[in-house]
């Protein structure tokens, strides 16, 4: 696949100059001096003609390493004083919400051109010639003093329709395209980019522990390292080294939906995708057919069971779920005696001596003694069948026979664990319990009724 480009934005205004003041009137009749006066005061205006500013994507470099090619969200207003406020939160501001007022001016320089011409702590981060102190690792750190990020503070002014609807701006020296959308009225700075960090926090988390599928019509890639913000998107079937392609992006909000918008380069075709949350993809607008999504969730969840290093620990029940969890709570309590106090510790399933296994931990505390954890076991093997798991019980297991026998004696004892074996045992469909693009977090729901599933988590 192609490195994933975007929009070669065309506005190029170009004054020209001659030697002979009375043939430049003849001409455009007007000095240059007033036409550059007109095209500052022109693009100055459709700057402020956002009143609540705007969400600028701003990439300092090209590259496609950290931190140099990652993209960052600054918020900007530009006023009429000529002052702009800038905002962020992000590994410049030690991921924390910051914000500097500064002075804007557009001048012309075979264009125009928006120069943040004082210092502003926020936007000057990126073009500031200092060590990044956040770069290398433990071991070495990196010294970026002389270059620091590399960023730009002065932007060709590329398009600025009238209609104010966004704006693209280019770096002077680097040459990055750095797009400008509109925030709405009423729309906090903070809150504005506490939302939108979260939104991405969640959708690609660091410890996600799978890929996403990227769909271009009938071609299927790969996508994987999403949460550094420079993800590499391969063929599917392809190798992630030989095949590798590092494509940043950025997420921002605009109403109630998200973006998500590579960084710009060459070719518009895939470039921004908005966020459907009903099927849980990013979808082109353009191109309907070209889509994001997480991985398979039954693929992934089966692929698991039987891999020691995942623990599914059961953390939420539908209503028609609970009751099963609560009545187990329940009969293992009433087992307590006057010097022995039994409670349910956690439900998971797991993997033991090379079989799925369904744990059952509860706690007995003994007096004088303190607290003991035990557990009931219970074998499964696990097949799917089309889009749907089926854990099928085996019998009971365990670390060694004494366990064994309790697990046998707990299921004549407690009717809870006939009734939650008995749901893992019917067809379950595989679904991520709140996105497919992170699926530490799975739902497993009854392939016969939908409202009745639990959710597991990755421990």
């Amino acid at each position: 696949m192609k490195k994933i480009y975007c929009i070669s934005l065309i506005l190029a205004t170009s004054l020209a100059f001659t030697s002979c003041v009375k043939e430049e009137d003849d001409i455009f009749g007007k000095t240059a001096a007033e036409r550059l006066n007109e095209a500052s005061d022109l693009y100055s205006g459709r700057l402020m003609a956002s009143h609540n500013g705007w969400a600028m994507q701003l990439y300092p470099t090209t590259q496609n390493e950290y931190p140099y090619g990652n993209g960052y969200l600054l918020l900007c207003r530009f006023n009429a004083d000529h002052s702009v406020n800038v905002s962020m939160d992000n590994v410049f501001s030690n991921n924390q919400y910051a914000e500097d007022t500064s002075l804007w001016e557009v001048i012309t320089d075979n264009g125009p051109v928006l120069s943040f011409n004082s210092y502003n702590k926020c936007l000057h981060a990126f073009s500031d010639p200092y060590d990044l102190s956040f770069t290398g690792d433990e071991n070495q750190a990196n010294n970026e003093t002389g270059t620091g990020a590399e960023g730009d503070y002065e932007f060709i002014i590329v398009d600025a329709p009238e209609d104010a609807s966004y704006m693209m701006l280019k770096g002077k020296k680097r040459g990055t395209y750095n797009l400008l959308t509109p925030i709405e009225e009423g729309v906090q700075y903070a809150d504005y980019l506490a939302d939108v960090k979260a939104f991405q926090n969640k959708m690609f988390a660091a410890n996600a522990p799978t890929f996403n599928v990227f769909h271009l019509g009938d071609s299927l890639y790969k996508m994987t390292g999403a949460n550094d913000g420079i993800p590499n998107i391969y063929p599917y079937d392809g190798d992630e080294i030989i095949d590798e392609s590092f494509n940043a992006f950025l997420i921002t909000k605009r109403g109630d939906s998200y973006y998500l918008r590579f960084r710009d380069e060459v070719d518009e075709n895939v470039q921004e995708f908005v966020y459907k949350p009903e099927e849980d993809i990013f979808q082109s607008e353009a191109y309907p057919n070209y889509f994001i999504e997480g991985d398979n969730p039954l693929r992934f969840f089966s692929n698991t069971l039987g891999n020691a290093s995942f623990k599914w620990v059961v953390y939420e029940q539908s209503d028609k779920t609970a009751p099963m969890f609560q009545t187990l709570a329940s009969q293992l309590e009433a087992t307590s005696s006057k010097n022995v106090k039994i409670a349910l510790e956690q439900v998971l399933i797991s993997t033991l001596a090379d079989r799925i296994v369904l744990q059952v931990a509860y706690t007995s505390k003994v007096a004088k003694q303190g607290t003991l954890h035990k557990q009931f076991y219970y074998a499964f093997n696990a097949e799917t069948s089309g889009d749907a798991l089926k854990l099928t019980y085996v019998e009971p297991t365990g670390k060694n026979t004494e366990e064994i026998s309790a697990s046998g004696n707990a299921l004549n004892t407690f009717s809870a664990l006939n009734e939650i074996i008995s749901f893992l045992g019917q067809n379950l469909r595989v679904d991520g319990a709140d996105t497919r693009f992170n699926l530490n977090n799975v739902k497993l729901i009854s392939s016969s009724d939908a409202d009745a599933w639990i959710n597991v988590k990755a421990n």
